[in-house]
């Protein structure tokens, strides 16, 4: 589906502007804005729906961010990452979590995983800034995650963990057994 539409509004693009990038480029482009909105959308709206818009604007935003700093491994195809991400986000949204319990805990696990793993090398290739950034993002991401040991949101907590499991070299080895199946 997203492919079809990303697809007809390349040809729209590439009728109406002759300059514009070529037709790969353009479908790739669109194909990632569009998953992104799916899944941004989609999660939002579940949130909307059961009065938890505000925890799940949160969650995204903290998760984004963390993902911009650190990286993490890609799942092989889209139409998985959207199905993974939907999923995860809605029960992160729903997970009763305590600070003082859980939520302390989860945001030590996350400071420690960065501290050891990030940032992954396929984030500062993909970064306009290059490798030469890596202890910049090492500190970004550690000063993020930090930051929530003042604020003591459980739900900035469960973003900063759930995102910091994708840097550990088991989220690898699972995608990459995913791959060859």
């Amino acid at each position: 589906m997203i492919m079809r539409l990303s697809t007809h509004i390349a040809n729209f693009i590439r009728r109406n502007n002759p300059q514009a990038a070529s037709m790969d480029v353009l479908m790739f482009s669109l194909e990632v804005v569009l998953n992104a909105a799916v899944v941004i959308t989609a999660i939002l709206f579940a949130g909307l729906v059961t009065g938890n818009f505000g925890k799940a604007a949160i969650l995204l935003v903290s998760y984004i961010a963390l993902r911009f700093f650190s990286g993490g491994v890609h799942l092989p195809t889209s139409k998985l990452c959207n199905i993974i991400s939907i999923a995860m986000f809605l029960v992160l949204i729903y997970l009763p979590v305590s600070y003082w319990n859980a939520g302390f805990v989860l945001n030590c696990l996350a400071f420690f995983l960065i501290l050891i793993y990030a940032p992954t090398k396929d984030i500062m290739h993909l970064n306009l800034l290059g490798p030469k950034y890596t202890m910049h993002f090492k500190v970004a991401g550690l000063l993020m995650v930090g930051l929530n040991f003042w604020l003591q949101m459980p739900s900035l907590a469960l973003a900063f963990f759930a995102q910091t499991l994708s840097l550990t070299p088991a989220a690898y080895k699972a995608v990459h057994y995913f791959e060859r199946r």
